[in-house]
């Protein structure tokens, strides 16, 4: 689904430290804040009412952490709490969030809805891959996927 697809490749696009992407096809400056941060190796973590803006794009969480590869690149990101991904037309919101640079990969878990407009996804888990576009969502135990879909004369902008 395009629209799920858009809006989590935003998120994480382009992980490398020196070209680190937030927003797309965005040079801006990223933006992290955090109760409290701290460092050390090749690990960052913020936690606290953590944000990440570049430019209109925001991602909350409780907490973040981001582990940093030797050629400087971010090999994973973790996202916790109540997290919640907005570009100012596509939102998701879960309880973790998982990038994996070598799988290519970002996953939402637990309670995962996605909006765009009026339509709206929910699931137990959606995986996108960064490379192929492909989106997979997975029901929770014993639920099923669901979407709200609107034809374009029915939805407002």
């Amino acid at each position: 689904m395009r629209i799920i697809a858009l809006g989590i490749i935003m998120a994480f696009a382009a992980a490398g430290a020196a070209n680190a992407q937030f927003a797309a096809e965005s040079d801006a400056p990223i933006d992290i804040t955090g109760d409290t941060a701290e460092f050390q190796d090749n690990i960052a973590i913020w936690t606290g009412n953590v944000r990440v803006v570049q430019e209109d794009s925001i991602l909350a969480a409780d907490r973040l952490e981001a582990n940093v590869s030797e050629e400087g690149e971010f090999s994973s990101i973790t996202a916790t709490g109540s997290v919640r991904y907005s570009n100012g037309k596509e939102a998701i919101t879960g309880k973790r969030l998982f990038f994996d640079n070598e799988a290519r990969t970002i996953t939402v878990m637990e309670n995962v809805i996605v909006t765009q407009g009026k339509q709206i996804m929910s699931a137990g888990a959606v995986t996108f891959w960064i490379d192929t576009g492909m989106v997979k969502f997975k029901p929770a135990a014993g639920q099923r996927i669901r979407g709200i879909f609107y034809a374009d004369g029915d939805e407002q902008t």
